[in-house]
């Protein structure tokens, strides 16, 4: 069985771009290394994901990379990015809002059933 990853992002928004950043270090890792990832944007963290949202292409020091480079490591290496329903409908926000490589919009209950399926991996942000 392949080892699965989810990458819940909770906290993780363009309001910290520095701490942003890291989720997609693990979740391009864990790509990298065959697992199955997926990245689950919570809240605020949907806005990450937004194509005409400038702030998602903020530098970041001391790499002075963009936040978008680093999303866009992570799914160039086989990351899937779905998004909460309630986080999308709360912003008016649907899927064409999004950035070309984003996945599904997904309910909790969705969410909870994968993040408690055998063999996965949970990591929150």
């Amino acid at each position: 069985m392949k080892k699965a990853v989810i990458i819940q992002l909770w906290q993780a928004s363009t309001q910290a771009p520095q701490l942003a950043a890291t989720p997609f270090f693990f979740a391009a890792a864990a790509a990298a290394m065959d697992m199955d990832v997926e990245i689950h944007a919570l809240g605020a963290s949907v806005e990450l994901f937004i194509q005409d949202n400038p702030a998602r292409h903020q530098t970041i020091p001391p790499m002075n990379r963009r936040l978008s480079d680093f999303i866009d490591d992570a799914i160039r290496a086989g990351a899937k990015i779905h998004a909460c329903s309630t986080a999308m409908r709360d912003r008016q926000l649907v899927k064409e809002d999004m950035i070309a490589e984003f996945g599904e919009i997904i309910g909790m209950v969705t969410m909870l059933d994968r993040a408690t399926g055998d063999g996965v991996t949970v990591m929150t942000f």
